[in-house]
């Protein structure tokens, strides 16, 4: 609810209003300012981008941090203010609305025109604006109908086996405990009779209204009560109890303090969140996985390249020293007093570094190579334009080491200038 109750700027009367994300309806012309999320999945119109892009983050989607760049078809590009935006308009034809994140299927008619429109267009609700001033959009889908509503599911119990084994056993014994107290009581509502004369069960004593045969269903009723307390230690409570201690005394003793689990880099030990964590780790035999980061690091690094023909980079790759380690091996490195620790630089040659490419027999094609890495991506430059503190937004973590390795080499790339004539 406080979501849908934040505001958003929409056209009305050739001015921006701000209105409640709730109150969004399809055909809605809307500005998203910068590091704004965006309240419905949207018809890219326009952005402050002088060749219509904008920079938009997907983590609330696909739990990726890198940007995405996003497109407008060129013939709105010039609907960025409320005076030309007031001027546009079209018919959008689009599938209906389903969960698929990565398609859509379109067609944009303005202007007599027949525009096809592609996922490079849309802009899904609950991705945010990053590096762009603001940005125009019509609106396609709002509420229930957005593809990450419709993506939305069930929490699924995360209770582990052992526990859902266990409270099926305790439910069982609950239902024998209820059957065996219902069968007593039952038996004790017909046993009591006057007949039994040698019971001397007479209701005129005092005490007496267990026993009373003129008022059977008090007895069962009774008879039940007593029975549930003569027979409920047959209901194993303290297992519970039990089983929780065992559990958090090995995931503090044993996955905490296990130096396996320490990573040496940051300081990090491991540290057990939840005390179900040890029986499901003992149920896992294989790890599947792929190269987008989920499971792994996501770090690529600037280690080799070639120009003219000519190989350069030494050293030893990760890869490489995890497989010596694992046989035993100790692999020496030999890092020059030239080379560059940094974060997505892992390149160690003497011949390049410092500027010692110039004396290479091919300097131009060195120069040209540096220059291709340097300007050739689609990498954002973030903070002070300096070396040290320049920070490089990419789509990928490949592109982000390529600039880093042209910015070591003495190609800095520190600024994205547009010009349009």
């Amino acid at each position: 609810m406080s979501i849908n109750n934040n505001g958003i700027d929409v056209l009305q009367d050739q001015k921006w209003q701000s209105i409640s994300w709730k109150k969004l309806q399809v055909g809605d012309i809307v500005k998203v300012k910068q590091d704004g999320f965006f309240p419905a999945d949207l018809l890219f119109l326009a952005s402050t981008n002088a060749d219509g892009v904008c920079y938009i983050e997907t983590a609330n989607l696909d739990g990726e941090t890198n940007l995405k760049i996003r497109k407008a078809l060129e013939k709105t590009w010039d609907y960025v203010t409320p005076e030309k935006a007031s001027e546009f308009k079209g018919e959008i034809q689009c599938e209906q609305p389903n969960n698929s994140l990565y398609t859509f299927t379109g067609n944009l008619i303005t202007q007599k025109q027949t525009l096809p429109l592609s996922p490079n267009q849309i802009l899904l609700r609950g991705c945010s604006l990053r590096n762009t001033e603001y940005i125009v959009g019509v609106v396609i889908f709002t509420g229930h109908e957005t593809k990450v509503m419709m993506n939305t599911m069930n929490v699924p119990s995360k209770r582990s086996t052992l526990e859902r084994k266990l409270d099926k056993l305790i439910l069982t014994l609950f239902a024998t405990l209820f059957m065996m107290c219902f069968i007593g009581a039952i038996g004790s509502a017909i046993f009591v009779n006057k007949k039994y004369f040698y019971l001397h069960l007479d209701s005129s004593e005092e005490g007496s209204a267990q026993f009373n045969p003129r008022n059977r269903f008090l007895v069962f009723i009774l008879t039940m009560f007593t029975l549930i307390t003569l027979y409920s230690t047959i209901i194993p409570i303290s297992l519970y109890v039990s089983i929780e201690m065992i559990k958090f005394i090995q995931s503090t003793q044993f996955i905490n303090k296990d130096l396996s689990m320490y990573h040496a880099e940051t300081n990090t030990p491991a540290l057990a969140r939840t005390s179900n964590l040890n029986e499901e780790l003992g149920q896992v035999e294989y790890i599947f996985s792929d190269k987008t980061g989920t499971l792994t690091r996501n770090l690529m690094e600037f280690f080799k390249c070639s120009i003219g023909g000519e190989v350069y980079g030494n050293g030893v790759t990760e890869i490489e020293r995890g497989l010596a380690e694992r046989n035993g091996m100790k692999i020496e490195e030999n890092i020059s007093s030239k080379a560059v620790q940094e974060r997505g630089f892992n390149f160690d040659d003497d011949r390049l570094l410092r500027g010692a490419w110039r004396n290479e027999p091919n300097p131009d094609v060195c120069k040209e190579f540096f220059r291709c890495l340097a300007i050739c991506h689609t990498v954002l430059p973030e903070g002070d334009e300096s070396p040290e503190k320049i920070r490089y937004q990419a789509a990928s973590p490949d592109e982000a080491a390529l600039v880093i390795a042209a910015k070591n080499f003495g190609f800095f790339f520190y600024r994205f200038d547009v010009q349009t004539s």
